[in-house]
């Protein structure tokens, strides 16, 4: 009968303190519910998350080096700012890093937007980091910025010029995109090599110099995306 009075009066003691600890865990549970729905409207407004990217770009045919800042992400982004961890100059002395793309940044960058400044010939840059002994030198780009709600974004880029010496270009361009897009002289091929035809014999494009109408399967593209 003692004993059952201790658990009795143990009981009415801990019953407090059990249902006060109940209530905190219940109070974190729905501020961490109602931060999550929060996150979640925001992105609804600001259209998804935005991602500014500053990446080196070279082309083969002209030998020439650009810097592209581009929005990859899905939501617009606003309040950008730039900051190199090197001067990125070119051969001629303009201080590329310098600009007012760059030092005075970007107001709003809309989803798939992008902005492209000319750098430099990919060997007059070489020559140029060689002689500064900075060959093979990597710069750091960090770009800040926020979406629509007000969220803020770091990220850190690396411009890598030295990568694109020494690569090979198709000695016939146009036929290598030609093959790499799988059509052939006379039709498009299958992957059995032959070609597609319709049920009706012609070769799909209807009356003579009208685009030809969809055959087979639609393509299918691959959507880049930051989960960040």
């Amino acid at each position: 009968m003692q004993a059952l009075s201790i658990v009795t009066s143990v009981a009415q003691v801990l019953s407090p303190l059990l249902y006060a600890v109940f209530i905190v865990v219940i109070y974190f549970q729905l501020r961490e519910a109602r931060s999550s729905v929060r996150e979640v409207q925001q992105e609804f407004l600001a259209g998804g998350r935005p991602v500014v990217a500053v990446h080196d770009e070279y082309d083969h045919a002209s030998g020439a080096l650009s810097l592209a800042v581009e929005n990859v992400g899905q939501g617009p982004a606003k309040h950008i700012s730039f900051a190199f961890a090197r001067p990125i100059e070119s051969s001629d002395g303009v201080v590329i890093s310098e600009l007012s793309l760059f030092t005075i940044g970007l107001t709003s960058l809309a989803p798939g937007a992008r902005i492209t400044c000319y750098w430099d010939d990919l060997e007059d840059q070489m020559e140029f980091l060689r002689e500064n002994g900075l060959e093979g030198a990597d710069f750091i780009v960090h770009v800040s910025y926020e979406d629509l709600p007000g969220t803020e974004y770091r990220h850190e880029w690396d411009i890598q010029p030295a990568v694109y010496r020494g690569l090979r270009q198709p000695p016939h361009p146009h036929e290598h995109a030609h093959d790499q897009a799988g059509e052939s002289e006379g039709g498009v091929s299958t992957a059995e090599g032959s070609p597609v035809s319709n049920a009706s014999g012609d070769d799909g494009g209807g009356t003579p110099g009208s685009a030809p109408g969809p055959t087979g399967e639609p393509a299918v593209t691959a959507a880049s995306i930051d989960q960040a």
